[in-house]
């Protein structure tokens, strides 16, 4: 269903649990007090995000609520690159995670979005997001949690087949750091699957925007467990050949000069947030 003006739309299957807990509509998603803040430095005032912890039938549902309250104009320049029928902050994530799954690229499941609008200005709007199985790849290598049980190695095929497949349908993330590419070893079907997708879009000219992506993700990876073999190992799957050729050695170079820019940047951003210069893996 397309965003349109002053409306909340539920995925099939979570009314009743919206219903039961009183989440079922905008004003009650900006009154709801009881989940636990996400704030991070740096995170505008007009944004907010909560986790959702909902007792269902003797378990636990965990939910994401991100809030949009009068964010500037200058917020809305994501908007133009969804398409016109994207009219909200929260309707860029309900789009593109409807879009993602509809060409089988395993993401975070919108289960709520709701938004209110004066004429084309957004008043507010938030959206509801089911959380993902297992654990970000970033708490992976962070933690050590990959030996015994498995080896980051393991793992280099099928993300690189999962980033490949998310580039060739046309979209790029530009937020692909390790903190939003989720693993569950235990998974019967998908295994990864990619969250915050507030950013992702289509554009015209893949090229700069594929160096992006593979770059955030190189920044984001440590040297252990993922050494530098590991990194050519991983973009010879991503490009689909066991030798790297021209074009891809030049997209190599292009990725590691993006890499170190993204690693500037992130110490420039550390020593205004908190006076430290060690960059982290996290720059969204």
């Amino acid at each position: 269903m397309t965003p349109g003006e002053n409306e909340y739309v539920v995925t099939p299957g979570f009314e009743e649990i919206l219903r039961v807990h009183r989440l079922d509509s905008l004003p009650a998603l900006f009154a709801y007090q009881d989940g636990e803040p996400l704030d991070k430095p740096g995170l505008a005032d007009w944004r907010r995000r909560f986790r959702v912890r909902l007792p269902v039938n003797g378990q636990e549902q965990v939910l994401y609520l991100k809030r949009f309250d009068r964010p500037p104009s200058s917020a809305h320049r994501e908007l133009r690159r969804a398409g016109g029928e994207v009219r909200s902050l929260a309707g860029l994530e309900w789009t593109w995670a409807k879009r993602l799954a509809g060409d089988g690229i395993p993401c975070v499941r919108p289960v709520a979005f709701g938004e209110e609008l004066q004429g084309r200005r957004e008043i507010r709007s938030a959206i509801l997001l089911a959380s993902v199985p297992g654990a970000s790849l970033e708490k992976w290598t962070r933690d050590g949690l990959f030996e015994p049980r498995l080896r980051a190695r393991d793992l280099l095929q099928p993300l690189a087949a999962l980033i490949a497949r998310l580039h060739r349908c046309g979209y790029v993330h530009r937020d692909l750091y390790l903190s939003h590419i989720f693993f569950d070893p235990q998974a019967d079907g998908d295994r990864f699957h990619l969250i915050d997708l507030q950013r992702v879009f289509k554009p015209r000219r893949m090229r700069r925007w594929i160096v992006k992506d593979l770059a955030a993700l190189n920044a984001s990876t440590p040297p252990s467990p993922v050494t530098g073999s590991d990194r050519l190992r991983w973009l010879k799957h991503y490009v689909g050949s066991r030798k790297l050729e021209h074009g891809a050695k030049r997209l190599a170079l292009r990725v590691i000069g993006k890499t170190q820019t993204i690693m500037r940047h992130e110490c420039r951003r550390q020593r205004r947030l908190h006076g430290k210069s060690r960059p982290t893996a996290n720059d969204s």
